[in-house]
C-alpha cells in the first residue's frame, strides 16, 4: 500500500475498554520514579483439569487448563470499587465472580 510522503504506517492494537463502565483505558505509564496504572486485566474462561508428566521418573502433576481465554478489563476507577474487588477476589474460588 502506498502512503503519502512523511506518513508512517502504524499497527495499533484495538483500544481496550473497561468491562464494567466502558471507559477507554491506556497502558500503564512508567517514569524514573513512579508509575500510573492504566488498567487491570484478568484472564478467565472455561477450564478443564489436565495432567502433565515432565519425565519418566516424575509423578504426574495436575493443573487447571484455561480452554478459551476471556479477558476482563477494569479501569482504575472501577477497580477501586468494593464490588469489583470482591468479584475479582472470587475468581478461582467457589463464588465464581463475573
Amino acid at each position: 500500500m502506498s502512503l503519502p510522503v512523511g506518513r508512517i504506517e502504524i499497527d495499533e492494537a484495538p483500544a481496550r475498554r473497561c468491562s464494567r463502565c466502558g471507559a477507554a483505558v491506556e497502558e500503564t505509564r512508567h517514569t524514573r520514579t513512579d508509575y500510573v496504572v492504566g488498567y487491570y486485566l484478568l484472564h478467565t474462561g472455561p477450564i478443564a483439569e489436565a495432567t502433565v508428566r515432565r519425565g519418566d521418573d516424575e509423578a504426574p502433576t495436575s493443573y487447571l487448563r484455561l480452554l478459551d481465554v476471556v479477558e476482563v478489563v477494569s479501569c482504575p476507577r472501577c477497580f477501586g470499587e468494593p464490588e469489583v474487588q470482591r468479584s475479582w477476589a472470587a475468581f478461582g474460588g467457589a463464588a465464581g465472580g463475573f
